[in-house]
């Protein structure tokens, strides 16, 4: 070809669950209200200083549609009629529910670089179970109270807002001692903000630097509403004795998505990206009927269909064409490794670091495919992944931008501008269904609570076909928001955290809003809610906070392998898989953490995901960061596994600026199958029921690749004498 460039793609996915509540109008959560504060308009507002990168943006309807109720309806939710409550007012409920609630942001980002927030999650304890809260509030005065009403909004903003409103800029100075004036600030500019968004959209999408694509209208894994069945090419031993279908529930999805997105933005969506890139031949005439032009999914999806395994090089560059019963659509397919690097890797990087990092990627993948001017796509969740960024990942977006920007190689492209000059050349003779996760659907459809989860909704739908005509003819108004309902019950979001794939503290919340959801449908009908509704999808077993605690004392052999089950088995256990995301992450190196103790020392245990080996492991090292009256370190690497492993132990100096080496007598680590580690608490400087708080870090050079847990750390305290007397008692 002519130019011979390279194209890159960035594709974000804007995307919340459907938090409202119909029967009560408000919404359970607050999750799109603070990421319209935060993400929304941030990460276009970007794009104004940057003219020459283009850009696609997937905003799925239901987002918009929660969006516009925040903005001009005056929607609510309990966090926000709980922050504009006067403080001096607030009962013991309200204060626990604060305690609660008012901390689920980034630790390292959101709350410790402002002091005074700082504090109060301090205060307040880093892992308390709810049944303690109660009493921490009685330690919380009404400043107190009325300071972390305003933290927890103001937190919540985007860097480029913040800059513009002094207003904003003024109460972040200020840190502390906010008034009630100060409140009713913040949130007035977040609803001014909010009021933005998709103005905003739509001015960068009518100058030509975006393209705005859609999702199926209440993000439901549109291939298993069509039918369940189909979720048995990749998951074959799928022990399901029903099936749901609901194809005319399918086509709403998408009848609804497109109507709302022309109506919002004057035009047809052209692209849509079917949630969690799920697909099937069986929903290509859909969106093939509603002038859909392309849609997008994984790479192994793509490797899957050709049924190649090796050399994606020369494959997955290039868009394709698949047909099904006479319709046509373009699809292309994402990299994961980019997306991947942007979503969870970079985040601890030094900008540069990354950006380099990142063109080092692009080029590599331009020199070694023989696809002329290839295609790089990178679809990524474009909101929950910033948090993790220092300054909202403002600064390494500036600093790629600007690269890109001067790269004469290198052009950004929406989509569509894509295949308008380079149209799909290949055919595609089969699709293989499943979505952008292990080509299969088994996050939503293969564990024993998604199933049951899939039962309710196979049972909800039996009784509202019986049924929903009379109440057509009978009460029309009441009749659409049935429908509503369960159309929001199909939603994808449900699914995400049952299972042991993803949790996160507010499991049973989701658990409640899904059945609640089911239960409006008999209600609006005039029905009665059938008493199965009432019994909890998640399993009672399952642990909401990714943690088990610790429960007696232990003394495990330091030897690197288990020498016996009961060594660790009264330790406290992280499980990374559970560690809480609503992003996924393809992979990761660490498995758990493992922590307990005896009256004199701490111990650890990593076990990993690949078999501890020099040349899998040859280019990483290992932190323990250690935090009680100071920080320590605990560095080391995995090249020498013959048992005992060198390390290095430093502690930070009081003013926090430098680590000094310190004696390692005392400190036993050893790695064969499993990395062990003892500490003696005196190393530490320690006391009896004096707390430690820990993290686990894995480092390429001096870049962090992963940090276990993501947000702040796992704490325990040393034990007091009468430790294991108190809680055999418990």
């Amino acid at each position: 070809m002519s130019d011979n460039k390279i194209y890159i793609a960035f594709v974000w996915h804007m995307h919340q669950p459907y938090y409202k509540d119909l029967a009560t109008g408000k919404y359970e959560m607050p999750w799109v209200r603070l990421h319209g504060a935060k993400d929304y308009h941030f990460m276009v507002e970007i794009l104004d200083r940057y003219p020459k990168i283009k850009q696609t943006f997937n905003l799925v309807p239901s987002l918009i549609s929660q969006i516009n109720d925040y903005a001009y309806n005056n929607a609510t939710d309990t966090v926000l009629e709980l922050t504009e409550k006067k403080a001096a007012e607030l009962n013991i409920d309200d204060k626990t529910f604060i305690l609660w609630n008012c901390f689920m942001a980034n630790w390292d980002n959101m709350i410790k670089p402002y002091p005074r927030y700082f504090e109060l999650l301090e205060k307040r304890g880093y892992y308390v179970s709810q049944k303690e809260l109660p009493e921490i509030a009685l330690k919380f005065t009404v400043q107190d109270f009325l300071d972390l009403q305003v933290w927890f909004n103001l937190s919540w903003f985007d860097p480029l807002t913040v800059k513009k409103e002094p207003v904003l800029m003024a109460l972040k100075e200020k840190g502390k001692k906010f008034t009630e004036a100060d409140k009713k600030n913040v949130l007035d500019k977040q609803k001014e903000l909010i009021a933005k968004i998709i103005p905003k959209y739509k001015e960068v999408m009518e100058r030509g630097q975006i393209e705005l694509t859609t999702t199926p209208f209440y993000h439901p894994i549109l291939p298993l509403v069509y039918d369940t069945s189909i979720a048995k090419v990749s998951l074959p031993r799928l022990n399901m004795n029903f099936v749901f279908s609901a194809p005319e529930d399918a086509e709403e999805q998408v009848k609804r998505a497109v109507a709302l997105h022309e109506k919002t933005f004057g035009v047809k969506p052209r692209g849509l990206w079917p949630a969690e890139g799920s697909v099937s031949e069986d929903i290509l005439p859909l969106l093939s009927k509603y002038d859909i032009k392309w849609i997008s999914s994984d790479e192994e999806i793509l490797m899957q269909s050709l049924k190649v395994f090796s050399g994606k090089n020369d494959y997955l560059y290039r868009p394709y064409t698949v047909r099904k019963n006479g319709s046509e659509l373009s699809i292309i397919f994402r990299n994961k490794e980019l997306a991947d690097a942007i979503g969870f890797l970079y985040s601890k990087w030094d900008k540069e670091a990354a950006v380099n990092d990142f063109m080092d990627k692009i080029y590599g993948i331009a020199n070694s495919t023989c696809i002329q001017n290839p295609l790089i796509s990178i679809i990524l969740d474009g909101e929950n992944a910033w948090e993790y960024y220092k300054n909202n990942a403002l600064d390494f977006f500036e600093a790629l931008y600007e690269r890109l920007s001067k790269d004469g190689r290198i052009e950004t492209t929406t989509v569509s501008g894509y295949l308008e000059k380079f149209p799909a050349k290949d055919v595609l003779p089969y699709l293989y269904p499943g979505s952008w996760i292990n080509h299969d659907f088994y996050i939503w459809i293969g564990h024993e609570e998604d199933i049951k989860s899939w039962d309710y909704l196979n049972r909800v739908r039996q009784d509202l076909n019986t049924w929903k005509d009379e109440i057509k003819v009978k009460d029309p108004a009441a009749y659409e928001k049935i429908m509503e309902e369960m159309l929001i019950s199909e939603g994808s979001d449900w699914n995400w955290w049952y299972g042991d794939d993803h949790s996160s503290v507010q499991d049973e919340e989701f658990d409640k809003l899904f059945r609640k959801h089911l239960a409006n449908i008999y209600e609006f009908a005039g029905k009665e809610v059938p008493p199965y509704l009432l019994t909890p999808v998640i399993n009672d077993a399952k642990s909401v906070i990714p943690q088990i605690a610790v429960t007696g004392l232990i003394k495990p052999v330091i030897d690197g392998k288990i020498s016996n089950f009961y060594e660790w088995s009264a330790a406290g256990v992280f499980e990374v898989i559970k560690a809480g995301a609503a992003i996924h992450r393809a992979e990761t190196i660490t498995k758990a953490l493992y922590f307990g103790f005896d009256n004199a020392s701490l111990y650890l245990r990593m076990d990993f995901n690949v078999p501890l080996s020099v040349e899998k492991y040859k280019d990483l090292n290992f932190e323990v960061v250690i935090l009680c009256k100071y920080f320590h370190k605990i560095s080391f690497d995995l090249n020498n596994l013959c048992g005992e492993i060198a390390f290095d132990f430093a502690s930070q100096t009081e003013d926090k600026k430098n680590w000094t080496e310190k004696q390692t007598d005392g400190i036993r680590i050893k790695a064969v199958k499993i990395v062990e580690i003892a500490i003696p608490f005196e190393k530490l400087g320690l006391l009896e029921g004096e707390p430690a708080a820990f993290s686990f870090v894995v480092k390429k050079g001096a870049n962090e690749i992963e940090k276990w847990p993501v947000m702040g750390n796992i704490v325990v305290n040393v034990p007091t004498k009468d430790f294991e007397s108190i809680n055999w008692q418990v």
